[in-house]
C-alpha cells in the first residue's frame, strides 16, 4: 500500500511538471526569437502555436495557408534547444516541399501560395550546442508564428 501511494505521489508530482511547463510556453511564439517585426502589412495569423519539447521530439502541426498571400513563417525554441529543423510537407503526397537543413537550419521562410492548400509543418530540435546532460533532462519550449498579408501588398 506504501509502495502504491508513492507511486501516485510520484506520477502526480510529474504531471504537475509537465503541465507547468506547458503554462510556461503557452504563448512562447510572441516572444523569444520567433517575435520579429516583418512590416506593418502583415497580420498574426492564428494558426501560430506553441508547446514544450525536449531534445529528439517532433512536433507535427497541419496548416491552412490560403491562396493568393504571402506568408513568413518563424520558428524558435528555448535556447539551449537551437537549432530547429523544420520541414514543410504536402499531407496528400508526403513530399518535402522545404527543408530549412539545405539552408544551414534557417529559422523563417518567406512562402508565396497562389492556391489554399494544408501544409504539415513538422518541427524537431537538434540542440547541437548543449551538452548530451542538458540534452536528455532538459524540456523547453518551442513556437511557430506565421505571419501573412495579401500578395502584392507592400
Amino acid at each position: 500500500m506504501k509502495n502504491r501511494i508513492i507511486l501516485i505521489a510520484v506520477l502526480l508530482f510529474s504531471l504537475s511538471g509537465i503541465n507547468h511547463a506547458q503554462e510556461k510556453c503557452k504563448k512562447f511564439h510572441l516572444y523569444g526569437t520567433c517575435m520579429q517585426y516583418s512590416g506593418p502589412n502583415f497580420k498574426y495569423d492564428g494558426q501560430s502555436r506553441s508547446n514544450v519539447i525536449g531534445f529528439g521530439d517532433k512536433l507535427t502541426y497541419n496548416i491552412v495557408f490560403y491562396g493568393d498571400r504571402q506568408y513568413k513563417i518563424y520558428v524558435c525554441t528555448s535556447t539551449d534547444l537551437a537549432p530547429v529543423h523544420f520541414k514543410l510537407i504536402n499531407p496528400m503526397t508526403r513530399e518535402v516541399i522545404y527543408d530549412n537543413k539545405e539552408d544551414n537550419y534557417l529559422e523563417n521562410l518567406t512562402l508565396n501560395i497562389d492556391f489554399t492548400q494544408n501544409i504539415l509543418v513538422e518541427m524537431e530540435v537538434i540542440a547541437s550546442e548543449a551538452t548530451p546532460e542538458r540534452k536528455y533532462n532538459f524540456l523547453g519550449c518551442s513556437g511557430i508564428l506565421i505571419e501573412w498579408k495579401p500578395k502584392g501588398a507592400k
